[in-house]
């Protein structure tokens, strides 16, 4: 007797590099049903990839395919609901989906609503995991597919990745890497979920760490921190929407890529904040050393730092100060 498909439903951002190819494993599985896709309301896009070069539409993608597609304005919308009760899913998956499921929403599926989180839960819950470990920091990374409830990313763990940092990745770089593990993750995940061997483990609550979305502050660099919390703040906001400093005038810059001044002749250590360009290029004073900046960005194009007129600015206003306070 052949088994009937164990019955999906996928939700996730209408423009996920996560949610493109989570849609095409569950369309083409031989055990799976995709028998709709949930995305952002007409209009809205998730920010994490307005700026990627190669976009993708899920609405698009899932209507070639013949699935229907649902974009409710929330998505505990009443009618919404109705119509995922009538298709009975066994599963809800979700990747990247930046809405809250609350009951009754979460009561749907036969056997669990199933999250994909970019993080080591319980580790990193919330949002842009990606970044806050980057900006903070982190040793070590990880994906983490676990039970929905009406808490945020509080359920119970079904399966868990470690994803190796190289210690310089940026945010899109571990962004990016996370995906592609999660797409993995789900591929090795499926059969489990399709014949209910998976486990449950509860997460361990002292462990907990929560963040929410990154404020333009949190951009904005402090050039009174160490050298190496810059870094990381730079290649945290590395590329959209990018760490910037600021001009006396209002004005950003934003900085691509920096490295240290090791090995390089720099002038004596100045005050945290002090722009010079020297032969080797340009630089900024930090708490304890001197940090060269490389690239940054110039109407949306990644340029050599000299070449930036608000570099000059910048160096122009350290000049100013000195003299103010001499």
């Amino acid at each position: 007797m052949t088994k009937t498909p164990t019955t999906v439903v996928l939700f996730s951002e209408v423009n996920s590099k996560l949610g493109a190819p989570f849609l095409d494993l569950l369309a083409e599985h031989p055990l799976v049903d995709l028998a709709a896709v949930v995305t952002s309301p007409p209009g809205k896009v998730s920010p994490y990839f307005t700026q990627d070069e190669t976009q993708v539409d899920l609405e698009r993608q899932a209507t070639a395919l013949g699935i229907p597609v649902y974009r409710p304005d929330t998505v505990n919308d009443p009618e919404l609901l109705t119509a995922l009760q009538k298709v009975a899913p066994d599963y809800f998956i979700v990747g990247n989906f930046q809405q809250i499921l609350k009951e009754p929403l979460l009561s749907i599926p036969r056997v669990l609503p199933v999250n994909f989180h970019p993080s080591p839960l319980p580790e990193y819950a919330g949002i842009a995991p990606f970044y806050w470990m980057v900006k903070n920091g982190a040793r070590y990374s990880a994906i983490t597919a676990l039970e929905m409830t009406p808490g945020l990313d509080g359920g119970r763990i079904i399966m868990q990745r470690p994803l190796p940092l190289t210690g310089r990745d940026t945010a899109i770089e571990l962004r990016t890497r996370q995906e592609q593990a999660n797409v993995e993750m789900l591929a090795v995940l499926i059969p489990s979920l399709v014949h209910k061997t998976f486990t449950l483990t509860p997460q361990e609550e002292s462990s907990r760490s929560y963040f929410g979305w990154p404020t333009d502050e949190d951009y904005r660099l402090d050039f009174t921190a160490p050298a190496e919390v810059v870094d990381r703040a730079v290649r945290a906001g590395y590329r959209h929407p990018g760490a910037y400093a600021l001009t006396s005038s209002g004005k950003r810059l934003t900085v691509l890529t920096v490295d240290f001044a090791g090995g390089v002749v720099v002038p004596p250590l100045a005050s945290p904040g002090t722009w010079v360009r020297t032969d080797h290029g340009v630089f900024v004073a930090c708490a304890e050393s001197w940090l060269r900046i490389i690239t940054v960005e110039q109407d949306m194009a990644e340029i050599a730092a000299g070449d930036h007129p608000l570099v000059d600015d910048l160096i122009q206003q350290t000049v100013c100060e000195r003299a103010h306070a001499g």
